[in-house]
């Protein structure tokens, strides 16, 4: 999957970017003619710069914003296989420049009103067949007697890709190494049986965090930190990248790290 930018600087001025991909979406950003698209669910892997080009492979993934400061993006766990509906679809979303973010509520509207009930609290969607899928967020500033307008940010095209793979393994993203012994590492269940499996974990600008050869929840396993070091990762999203070492097509999706020690 790759975007492509016809400028270094997407935010000053005008651009016409094209999108070579299947998973992604975008749109304009609020009245300033500038339109931004992004992919979803690659991880990064390189980057070429040109005179008036970037071309980026990966987890690149531009905030949508709106006309006053509300910015959002979207990260999708597909379904993990041919007889399930797990997709997941998760909005990050804040307003630019607010001093205290507890001022704005924060509504989310979705295609399908049947995907969630409740606006207030549909950041999160889960269980879903694969689809494309769109959502609207509106912020509202709550304090009376300041002149801050509502503002909207609508994400189109977000793509929860199919599989034909058979159910292999089950992926738990949450992860709180707070030394509690519930959910304090990474677990993939029944990812002993693929011996030659590899694991990758990145951070949601591509960094690799770690890679673990041989993983089976015993003796390797990620425990939210960097690298080989004891120092564990700030609470965040995270992505991991799955290769079973049987030829199948790696599984990809995203964690939550919380809950530091």
């Amino acid at each position: 999957m790759f975007l492509i930018l016809n400028s270094f600087n997407v935010w000053a001025q005008s651009v016409s970017p094209q999108v070579i991909n299947s998973a992604g979406g975008g749109g304009a950003v609020g009245s300033t003619g500038i339109e931004i698209y992004y992919s979803i669910g690659e991880p990064f892997i390189t980057t070429l710069n040109g005179s008036n080009t970037i071309i980026t492979q990966g987890f690149l993934q531009p905030y949508i914003a709106g006309e006053f400061g509300l910015v959002a993006s979207a990260f999708v766990t597909p379904a993990s296989c041919a007889d399930k509906t797990d997709g997941t679809i998760k909005i990050e979303a804040s307003v630019s420049g607010a001093v205290n973010q507890a001022n704005f509520q924060l509504s989310y509207y979705w295609s399908s009103v049947a995907l969630c009930n409740s606006a207030s609290t549909c950041s999160l969607v889960t269980d879903l067949p694969a689809g494309t899928y769109s959502v609207m967020v509106v912020s509202h500033y709550i304090p009376t007697g300041a002149n801050i307008r509502n503002d909207t940010v609508r994400i189109a095209n977000v793509i929860i890709a199919g599989s034909t793979e058979p159910c292999q393994i089950s992926v738990y993203n949450g992860v709180t190494p707070n030394g509690d012994n519930i959910n304090d590492y990474f677990h993939i269940s029944n990812i002993e049986q693929f011996e030659n499996n590899h694991v990758e974990i990145f951070n949601r600008w591509g960094q690799k965090l770690a890679e673990i050869k041989h993983y089976d929840n015993t003796h390797n396993f990620w425990r939210g930190t960097i690298g080989n070091t004891n120092e564990i990762a700030p609470s965040g999203t995270y992505f991991y990248v799955i290769e079973l070492g049987n030829g199948t097509a790696p599984i990809k999706g995203w964690l939550e790290l919380t809950g530091q020690r």
